[in-house]
Parts: structure tokens; sequence; C-alpha cells
């Protein structure tokens, strides 16, 4: 039995028990980071592990520097962490930079300007940034969370903070970080476990009491037992959930952190949304490939008009290998000499017209889009070439610099439109485009003088792209016998159409070209496979093309006569350039929500090309035609649709309910009960700031009996009241009585000593009537459901 060390023991004993609460603050605050660190959110996050070990060395030196007062320890942990974070993002930032001071300028540079960019309503788009803050985060958790259990020994808020960042990540990312989960999950059990046997032997050593030796081991061995007994127990629940219940349970648990990441992407709009990360909203400046990609089922707006398009919202320009990048506002902000590519953007009032220049064989119709989610990249999604629009917006398009130095804009380039007002839920405007009515002679006829801002954007590969790209691009070619650029696009759209359409494959290797790796050795995969290599065979035998993001056209409504456009077909596909007739859309994915494009094979009505443009320039928009569609074949198309996304769509259907699933449900459980502890605490704190420590012990002790049922009669004096709350909680009368004297002393006996019982009596106190509240509640609920039966 171990009996209050002497003091000359003391550091050492300190040191043993704290051993285990350094191992679960590892293990807790480790599952984290490593989540984060291979979420595939930004490049260079692999520094976020030497962040957190730093931040655990530097939060457990200055927790047992007991004379350290805590504002200045917390100064001293901030003044390491941006220490120690300048010199690990280092290696992001230019290499000229080789000193700590020049980094540090740098870093202080950027944060200027991106908080300028912010206040004047713009969107963050450094991504070194973006590291930087989630270095501080994890620097944040690591060193708050020892702090809280070594230091305050109130561990429950950084378990629930350190809960709510990784179910924030776990929401989006694919594949889930299930080990982590795991481990997140019994670690934060065990150091709930351990906290409460450090406060029962606070008590102990405080009224000299002997505990058995090896306690701490012992209760961290007995609480694994029950743990894995619970995950066991856990694995056993029915996995054949129903679907509708699933999704609803899905989206419950994933929606608060929407609101959580948008706010991340409104800092960091330049972030790489892993292939998980939803579809209602697009990253404007880079797209990587990943692996697995799961978008929910979630209605994200609705069309009306007169024919189906593909719902455009950004177009990329530049491939790497790796992924794709819009570069049209940094061209732009470089002819203008602003500051950021947002900046560059030209301001389109209501119902102004763009003035596109290419409009042969396109036809004027209008579109309105209705929102059924807040949009909160703002973009504006289209089909066609946007004429006007009904709000007033901000058109990212191509800006150049003549042979005279004079800026010239180029309208037909356009990547993408944002909106100047929010895109709440429920917004609805319309847009008027120019929908291509191309025909196949057209576009045969169209030729090869491409103007050179196409030459020099659209044609761009990587020096990088393996060889056999080019030579597989030229069999195709050369095997269907194609001349012209539209029959080469067709052969290549063709032969793409050959490939398994798969949502479910694996994270692409490292340091290869995912085209490459896609047309050789996946083999399958998903829409942003397809058209990259469509995008890139095309550019390789001299074809411009572009990538571009948005949604298939979803499911035609006969009744409500629009069409329903839902998360599960966001999309991406290839759009090639033909002079004089602009960009047109090819489609490689063979997937059940695509569909080809339908082009006549010769001029409408025989016309000439010009005489399209004149004759359905002025058309109208017909509402009749509506009733021309068979009804029975789009709704049967639409029901089979549904069926087969929700299915493959809903991560907890497609899993079966998963124990992982199962284990995050409870896991939220206790992050809303904790939170919910929070918000007391900090009202109550609130109340009783200003009162004496026995006036205000009193008053938190008569607040919590009342909550159980107990309530101070007016009639009764604190000792009166004492006596009755002791009777009713015999274990604690002690300490009841010791709070009543003490208020009684503070307040009528002035001068009097003072005792106010041990806080670690009164904590126990505070769970006893925590209990008593929650049994009485429980048994009130019980007879007020009893009374009508009876």
């Amino acid at each position: 039995m171990n009996q209050p060390a002497p003091p000359t023991l003391i550091s050492l004993t300190r040191v043993w028990w704290m051993l285990p609460g350094v191992g679960l603050i590892v293990l807790l605050t480790g599952a984290v980071i490593r989540s984060l660190a291979i979420s595939g959110w930004a490049g260079g996050l692999s520094i976020l592990p030497s962040i957190g070990a730093f931040a655990l060395v530097v939060g457990l030196v200055l927790v047992s520097w007991q004379r350290l007062p805590s504002w200045s320890a917390h100064i001293v942990a901030l003044v390491f962490a941006w220490v120690w974070i300048v010199q690990q993002v280092g290696p992001l930032l230019d290499e000229r930079l080789v000193s700590w001071r020049d980094r540090a300028v740098e870093l202080i540079i950027r944060i200027s300007g991106w908080v300028r960019v912010l206040a004047s309503g713009g969107r963050g788009e450094d991504i070194v940034l973006f590291v930087v803050a989630l270095a501080f985060l994890c620097w944040w958790l690591v060193y708050a969370t020892v702090w809280a259990v070594f230091r305050q020994q109130r561990p429950w808020l950084l378990i629930v903070a350190n809960a709510a960042v990784f179910l924030v990540n776990y929401t989006y990312v694919l594949p889930k970080p299930d080990t982590e989960a795991l481990v997140l999950i019994a670690s934060a059990l065990l150091l709930l476990v351990y906290h409460h046997v450090m406060q029962r032997r606070l008590v102990w050593e405080t009224r000299q009491m002997s505990y058995p030796d090896l306690l701490p081991l012992r209760a961290m061995w007995a609480a694994t037992v029950v743990g894995v007994v619970l995950i066991a127990c856990t694995a056993l629940l029915p996995a054949d959930i129903p679907t509708d219940r699933a999704a609803q349970t899905w989206e419950m648990l994933r929606s608060p952190f929407r609101i959580a990441r948008a706010a991340w992407e409104d800092a960091f709009s330049t972030i790489n949304a892993p292939p998980g990360a939803g579809s209602i909203s697009f990253t404007a400046r880079v797209a990587p490939l990943g692996g697995s990609r799961a978008p929910g089922f979630d209605l994200v707006m609705t069309v009306r008009s007169s024919r189906p398009e593909y719902w455009r919202a950004v177009a990329f320009d530049r491939y790497d290998g790796s992924g794709w990048s819009n570069t049209t506002g940094e061209l732009a902000r470089s002819a203008l000499g602003v500051a950021t590519a947002e900046q560059a953007r030209t301001p389109l009032a209501a119902g102004e017209t763009l003035p596109l220049t290419e409009r042969r064989a396109r036809q004027l119709i209008t579109q309105t889009i209705t929102l059924a989610q807040e949009r909160n990249d703002d973009l504006i999604v289209f089909g066609g070439a946007p004429l006007q629009l009904s709000l007033p917006t901000r058109v990212e398009h191509l800006v150049v610099r003549d042979e005279n130095g004079r800026v010239a804009p180029v309208y037909d380039d356009v990547s993408l439109i944002t909106a100047l007002t929010p895109l709440w839920a429920e917004t609805t405007y319309t847009v008027t485009v120019l929908a291509s009515v191309a025909d196949v002679q057209s576009l045969r006829q169209a030729g090869r003088d491409y103007p050179t801002w196409v030459r020099e954007r659209y044609l761009q590969l990587p020096d990088t792209l393996p060889a056999r790209v080019r030579a597989e691009a030229a069999r195709v070619i050369a095997a269907a016998d194609a001349e012209t650029p539209y029959d080469q696009a067709v052969a290549i759209q063709d032969y793409l159409r050959r490939f398994t359409y798969s949502e479910d494959i694996p994270p692409p290797p490292a340091n290869v070209d995912l085209v490459d790796w896609f047309l050789f050795e996946q083999r399958s995969g998903y829409c942003d496979y397809f058209a990259s290599a469509m995008v890139v065979m095309l550019r390789s035998i001299g074809v411009p093309a572009r990538w571009v993001r948005g949604y298939a056209s979803g499911d035609f409504d006969p009744d409500q006569g629009v069409y329903i456009v839902r998360e599960n077909v966001a999309h991406s596909w290839p759009e090639v350039y033909f002079p004089g007739i602009g960009w047109e859309r090819f489609e490689p994915t063979a997937a059940s929500y695509t569909s080809l494009p339908q082009r006549p094979l010769q001029p409408i009505f025989g016309a000439e090309d010009e005489g399209v443009t004149s004759s359905v320039g002025g058309a109208g928009l017909d509402p009749g035609r509506f009733e021309e569609l068979d009804d029975n074949s789009i709704a049967s198309s639409a029901i089979g649709g549904a069926a087969t996304s929700s299915s493959l769509n809903n991560p907890l259907a497609r899993s079966g309910g998963t124990p992982v699933g199962w284990l995050l449900v409870m896991l939220a459980i206790p992050l809303s009960i904790g939170l919910i502890l929070f918000g007391w605490q900090w009202w109550l704190r609130h109340e009783l700031r200003g009162l004496r420590l026995a006036a205000a012990a009193y008053a938190e002790m008569a607040w919590l009996a009342r909550l159980a049922g107990l309530e101070q009669q007016l009639s009764e004096t604190p000792q009166e009241y004492a006596q009755r709350l002791a009777g009713i909680l015999p274990e604690h009368a002690a300490t009841i009585r010791g709070i009543a004297t003490a208020y009684t002393t503070e307040r009528y006996r002035r001068g009097a000593a003072v005792r106010v019982p041990a806080e670690a009596d009164r904590r126990m106190l505070q769970q006893a009537l925590w209990r008593y509240a929650a049994q009485h509640g429980l048994r009130r609920i019980w007879l007020s459901l009893r009374k009508p039966m009876a």
C-alpha cells in the first residue's frame, strides 16, 4: 500500500503518475494530427507530426514549472509555436529564403495580405497559410490538452475539441482514417478514466489515506478491458441498417461540420478538396486527382431550361501530372498589375451583356437556377456560354496585353463567375446563355486556325508526361483513321468509354503521372480520370482542350418542368475548342448519370452556319417543348438513377453500417454532452463572478440541488437546508455542512476564519448532484408516461 509521499519524493511520484496521462495524450492528439497529415487537403501537411511532438515537449515543461503564471506560460508557448512553425514551413516557401528571419518576414507579409483580402470580402488563395493555420491548430490541440490534463485537471473540453476536429476531417476525406478513429475513441475513454483516478488520488492524499500499489496501471488495465468489450459489442450490432435511416443519421452528424468547412473555404479557397469532400463547393484554383470518392445525395439545385445541359462551375487549363489548376485569374492579375486574382475579375452588373465574339452555331436560351443549399464557393453555375445574368457578378476571364502593351480582355475564355451577393439556399437567379447547336459537319469543317491564346494555354502538357501516353493517343487516332479534330475527339472519347467506371479506387501512387497510371495500370476510375485522360491525349496530338468541373444534367421532373440536380451528379468533363464556334462538350465517362452530346449531322434545316445564329438568336423560350418529352422514359430513368445513386454515394449505406460508423455515432453523443457541460460551466462562472469563495460554493451547490428538484425553501436557513441535503446524500454530508457553515460564517461573522471544503470534495458533491438530477428527471419522465396508461 502506498502512503502519502514525503517531500523528497514528490517530483519522482509526480512523474510516475504523469506517464499514463502523457501516453494517452500522445494517442489522442496523435490520431487527430495523423488524420490531418494524410488527408490530402494540401501539400506540406507532413510537418504536422513534428509540430505536435514539439508542442508536447513544450507543454510538459511549462506544466511542470509550477511557479510560472498561466498567462506567462501561454505567451512562452505561443513564441515557441511561432519559431518552430516558421522553421518547419520553410521548405514550402521560396528556396531563396534561407534564414529563419527571412521566412518569418515572408509569412508576416503573406498573413497581412490575406487579412486584407478577407476584410474586403474576398477569399484567401495562399495554400501555405492554410498549412500554417493547420500547424497552429495542431500545436494548440496538443499544448492545450497537456495543460488541461495536468494543470487545470479538466480534460473534457479538450477531448471534445480533439474529437470535433477529427470528425470534421473524417466527414469529408477518403479513404476514411478508421484506425485513427478507433485510437481516438479508446484514448479519449481511457483519458477520462485517468482523470477520474487522479481526482480520487488527490482526495486520498488530502485525507491522508493509503491506496494500492500500481493503481494507475491497474485502473488503465481495467478500463482497457471494458473498452475492448464495448467495441466488441458494437461490432456485433446489426449491420443491415435501412438506407433512409442511415442517410438521415449521416446527414445529422455531418451538417454541423459543413458550416466549419465553409468558413475554412472562405479563408483558404485553394485547398485541395479530398475525394470525399462533398460536391456543393468547388475549389477555384486547384483540383488534384485522388483515390475513391463518395459524393452525397443532397439536392443541390433545380434548373428550369428548355434543353438539358451540363452545368459548368469552373474550367481548368493547366495539367501537372497529379491534377489540374486554373491559371486564368493569375494571368489576368499579372496583366492588370493588381494584387490578387480576385481583384482582376471583371464586375458585371445584373442584366449587363458579356461581349462574346464566338456566336456561330449558338442558340439563345434562358436558364433559371434555384439553389437548395447555400453555395459556399459563391460560384454561378450555368450551361453554355454565359451572356447575361440576373445577379451582380464578377467574371474571371483571360486578360492579355497586345503587341502595343495595351490590355486586351478575352471574354470567350471564362474560367468562372462568382456572385457579389451571398448565394443562400432558395436563391433564384437566371442566366441567358448561348447554347451550342453545332452540327457534325460544321465541327469537321472548323479547321485548325486557333487563336494565339488558345494555342498558348490549351495545348500545355508537362515535360514529364510519359511517351507512351502520346503513343497511345496516336495509335487510337490511326486506328480510327480520324483526320479532323472533331473525329479525333470522338475516337478518343469512344476509346475511353470502354474503360470501367468505378468510384471505389485505391489512392494513386506517388511520383507518377496519374493519366498514365489510369490508362495503363488502373484502367478504372471516375469522371476526373476519364476527362483528364481525354484532355491530355487530345493535347498530345495538337487538339486544344480543357478540363471542366460542375454537374451533369440531372433528372428531369415532368411535374415541375425542372431538372433535379443532386450532389451525386457532380462531374468533370472535357471541352474541345473549335475555331469560330468555341468550346464543345464531349463525354468519355460511361456512367449512369452521364449523357453523350446530341449533334445533328448537318446544319439545322439545311441552313448555313451564320444563318443558324441569326434565326435562333432572337428565339424565346418554348415552354411547350417540355410537353414533347417522353414522360415515362424520363421518370423511369430518374427513379433508376436515384436508386443507384443513393446506394453508391451514401457512406453508411455502402459500408453497411460499419463498426467504425457506430463508434462515431457513439462518439457524437459524449461530444454533445461535453458541449452542454461546457456551456453550463461557462454560464455558472459568469453567474458566480464577484462572489467570495464560500458564497460561490454555496450558490453552486444550491443551483445544482434545485436542478435535482431539491430547491431551498423560503423558510429554511442555510444550516437547515444543508441538513436536508445531507439526509438525501449522506456520503457527502460533511462537504454539504462544511459549505453551509463557511457561507454563514463568511456572511454573518465578519472577520472570522472561513474554511471551505477542499475543491476535490466539492467536485465529488457536484457529480453526486448531477447523478441525482439525472435520476430525478428520468423518474419524472417515467411517471408522466405511466399516467396516460393508468
